[in-house]
């Protein structure tokens, strides 16, 4: 899907890093595409309220911190980026479609349709993509693993580690697969590994503390060795800070960093915005409309 009025960005050729205008309109490209891509995806539907509260996250990590080629997906000194809150793809499609490792085309017709690279939980078919995300709750053990095996390669060759980020939902900070995975890379100091949470405080089913209680949050994460900052999910300068911080090896020597950021479920449209019935959803024509003429503002 073309349009003609993205205030001249153009997909893949967006200098890295951006500034901070050139990623307020980055989202709003991003917002459109979600709709359209929602809108003209094989089910008709996706996980449009938690791709939604990424946007911004998505934004700063893909056009201002993470270290990527999208020509050389697997280049060898790239950051690795893990979304572990895997039904959100969608978001982390449009922000690899606009960095340029896939045409964004794609984005329209291959989304969670049979043989399409883009899979509405992702896999291994998506170019730059590091490993398949489904069940929740696995990113930051894979992320742990990578960033030890990064961190052992920069020691036999003498050089810094790479970065390994890691964005999880508020969710599937309920399994138990997700602590332990934190007291390991704790207990390793992995100071490369940044976990990133969309804390949207929305589940499925409900809000976030009366489904499962995560509070004190930001104290478990201390608890268990992390170094914790908290940010606004929505705050541009906010966020590309906070990543900055977190990727300096003097910020918190010998602990791996958490980012807890507050966003809104369904950011940008005002009907899905904090809503549980917008976690995952089909558009009809008029509802499509009218978010795609708030997105567009």
């Amino acid at each position: 899907m073309s349009r003609t009025d993205n205030a001249g960005l153009q997909p893949g050729a967006i200098p890295v890093p951006a500034d901070v205008a050139t990623l307020r309109r980055l989202c709003r490209e991003f917002r459109r595409d979600l709709l359209d891509l929602t809108k003209h995806s094989g089910t008709g539907s996706s996980h449009i309220g938690g791709e939604l509260s990424l946007v911004e996250l998505l934004a700063a990590l893909f056009f201002h911190t993470l270290r990527l080629d999208p020509a050389d997906p697997e280049w060898a000194d790239r950051d690795r980026f893990l979304l572990s809150k895997g039904h959100a793809s969608a978001a982390m499609y449009v922000a690899m479609a606009w960095r340029g490792f896939f045409p964004r085309e794609r984005l329209f017709d291959s989304f969670n349709r049979p043989h399409g690279i883009l899979q509405e939980h992702v896999n291994m078919d998506t170019p730059g993509a590091e490993i398949p995300t489904g069940s929740l709750g696995m990113g930051l053990s894979a992320g742990a693993g990578m960033a030890w095996g990064a961190r052992y390669r920069a020691r036999q060759e003498g050089v810094p580690p790479v970065g390994v980020f890691a964005v999880l939902s508020d969710g599937e900070c309920t399994a138990g697969q997700t602590w332990e995975a934190a007291m390991a890379a704790a207990h390793f100091g992995l100071e490369n590994l940044v976990a990133v949470v969309d804390d949207n405080d929305r589940f499925v089913t409900g809000p976030r503390n009366a489904v499962m209680a995560l509070d004190p949050f930001p104290a478990k994460w201390a608890a268990f060795g992390w170094h914790v900052a908290e940010v606004d999910g929505h705050d541009l300068p906010a966020i590309v800070e906070a990543l900055a911080q977190a990727r300096r090896p003097e910020t918190a020597p010998g602990r791996p960093r958490v980012i807890l950021a507050h966003t809104v479920k369904g950011k940008g449209v005002s009907f899905m915005e904090s809503s549980d019935g917008w976690h995952a959803g089909h558009l009809t024509v008029e509802q499509y409309q009218a978010a795609m003429a708030e997105v567009a503002r």
